[in-house]
C-alpha cells in the first residue's frame, strides 16, 4: 500500500498521546505528505510530517537545555500558527503541560492566568505579546524565559530573559544521539492519563478557572468526531480559531494527528476570508455566534442586491427550506422539489458556498454555544451540513444534529 496515496485510517495501536501520533505519522508518511502549511506573503509554505517532527525534536532539545522537566507548565501566547502546533507537541513530549493563552487577553488577564498556572516558560508570537509579558514579569516569579518566534521589532531587545525560537531550535539542531535517546525515552513514558494542557475558562473578565485536559480526553473526543463524520488524510482543514480553544484542539489539531489530514493556517486575520476560500476546506469549525453572524451577513447582502438577484436568491432558499424541513421531519421530498433543488444548487448555492469557502465542506461545526435555530435551517437549505457540537471535560464531545424541534418555525 502506497504511503502517499493511503486513505484508510492508520491504526492507533498504543499511541495514547498526541506526540506519539505525530511520530506515527512521521514514520508512515515522512516527506511524502504535507502535514501543515501557512501562507506567507501570498505563498503557501509547506511542512511535511518529517519536517514537523524534526522541528519538534529541535524545540524539544532546546527546552531540555533550558531545564524543562516533566510536569512543568509552559504558556503559549499567539494566533493560530504552525509554530504553535510544534511548540505544543515539543512541550507535551517532555510531559510538560501547555497553557494556551488567547493573545487578545489584556495584560491583567494574562497575569491572572499565569498566577494560576505558574508556567516556567512562555512562548510568545511577536513583539506585542513579548511586551505584554515583560510588563507583568515582575509579578510572575515562576517565569524563567520568554521565547518568541516572530522577531520583527525584537532584534534590539537586550534581555537575558528573552530567547529567539530559532536560537532555541538551533540548540537542538543536528540532534545528538543523547538528544535522540532523551526524546524516545520521554515519548515512551507519556501516557493518555497525563495532563496535556490547561483550558482557560473565564467566569467573568477578572475570574478564570484552569481545567485540565488529558491526552486521553482529547484523543477520545477526536475519535468521537471521526466516528460520526469520517475524515481522510487527503482532506483539508483551516485553523481559524485560537488553539487554546477546546474545539480547535479537538477538531483541528487532534483530528489531523489521528488522520493525517492537512492543517492550513491563514496569513493573517485580514486575509483569512480569502485564504479560506482558496483552500475550501472539507471540515470547518466556528463558534456558534460566528455562524449566526455569517447567516445574517449573507442574507443582508442579498437583500441589498438588485431585484432580480433578490428574487433568484429568495426562490432558491424557499425551495431549500422545503427540502430541508421535509427531510428533518422524516417526510419524503417531492420529485418537483428534488428537481428544483438541482437547478438552484447550480444557479445559486454552489457559487454562494464557493464565495465563503464552503463549497467542499462535508461537515461544518457550530461550537461553544447554542446556534440559532434559524441559522441551522438556513445553512442546511443552502447545502451546508452544519452540526451543533458540545463538550464537557469529563465526557468529551457530543453532537446534536438539528431535528424538527430545533428548527421548526
Amino acid at each position: 500500500m502506497s504511503k502517499s496515496k493511503t486513505t484508510a485510517r492508520l491504526s492507533r495501536d498504543n499511541k495514547d498521546t498526541l506526540p506519539k501520533l505525530l511520530v506515527r505519522n512521521c514514520n508512515h508518511w515522512g516527506d511524502t505528505q504535507v502535514a501543515l502549511r501557512k501562507k506567507e506573503q501570498g505563498v503557501w509554505k509547506e511542512r511535511s510530517w518529517q519536517e514537523c517532527c524534526d522541528r519538534i525534536k529541535d524545540i524539544f532539545a532546546g527546552l531540555a537545555d533550558l531545564g524543562l522537566k516533566n510536569g512543568d507548565k509552559v504558556a503559549i501566547l499567539g494566533d493560530n500558527d504552525p509554530d504553535w502546533f510544534c511548540c505544543q507537541l515539543a512541550i507535551q513530549t517532555y510531559g510538560g503541560i501547555v497553557v494556551g493563552v488567547n493573545p487578545v487577553r489584556t495584560a491583567e488577564q494574562t497575569s491572572l492566568i499565569f498566577e494560576h498556572a505558574q508556567p516556567k516558560f512562555a512562548f510568545a508570537q511577536d513583539q506585542e505579546q513579548v511586551d505584554k509579558l515583560l510588563g507583568i514579569r515582575d509579578s510572575l516569579p515562576s517565569l524563567e524565559k520568554i521565547i518568541y518566534w516572530n522577531d520583527k521589532g525584537l532584534k534590539h531587545y537586550d534581555d537575558a530573559g528573552l530567547i529567539n525560537m530559532s536560537t532555541l531550535a538551533n540548540k537542538g539542531n543536528g540532534y545528538s544521539q543523547n538528544s535522540a535517546d532523551n526524546f524516545e525515552r520521554a515519548l515512551s513514558q507519556g501516557s493518555g492519563n497525563d495532563i496535556a494542557m490547561f483550558l482557560c475558562v473565564w467566569k467573568s473578565s477578572d475570574s478564570v478557572e484552569l481545567l485540565p485536559l488529558t491526552h486521553g480526553i482529547l484523543i477520545s473526543s477526536g475519535e468521537t468526531v471521526l466516528a460520526a463524520n469520517p475524515i481522510e488524510d487527503k482532506h483539508e482543514y483551516v485553523c481559524v480559531m485560537n488553539p487554546g480553544w477546546f474545539f480547535e484542539q479537538v477538531l483541528g489539531f487532534t483530528v489531523s494527528l489521528l488522520t493525517g489530514r492537512r492543517l492550513n493556517f491563514a496569513e493573517s486575520g485580514e486575509t483569512a476570508e480569502e485564504d479560506l476560500r482558496e483552500i475550501s476546506p472539507h471540515t470547518l469549525a466556528y463558534p456558534s455566534q460566528m455562524w449566526d453572524q455569517l447567516s445574517i451577513a449573507i442574507q443582508s447582502n442579498m437583500a441589498g442586491g438588485t431585484g432580480l438577484k433578490r428574487m433568484v436568491f429568495n426562490r432558491g432558499v424557499s425551495n431549500g427550506f422545503r427540502e430541508t424541513d421535509a427531510l428533518l421531519k422524516g417526510n419524503s421530498v417531492s420529485p418537483f422539489v428534488k428537481s428544483a433543488s438541482l437547478f438552484w444548487e447550480h444557479m445559486v448555492f454552489r457559487p454562494l458556498r464557493d464565495k465563503h469557502g464552503l463549497d467542499r465542506t462535508k461537515v461544518a461545526y457550530a461550537a461553544g454555544g447554542i446556534v440559532a435555530p434559524e441559522t441551522l435551517r438556513f445553512f442546511h437549505a443552502i447545502g451546508v451540513n452544519l452540526k451543533q457540537i458540545y463538550a464537557s471535560i469529563q465526557d468529551g464531545v457530543m453532537f446534536n444534529d438539528p431535528g424538527e424541534s430545533r428548527i421548526e418555525q
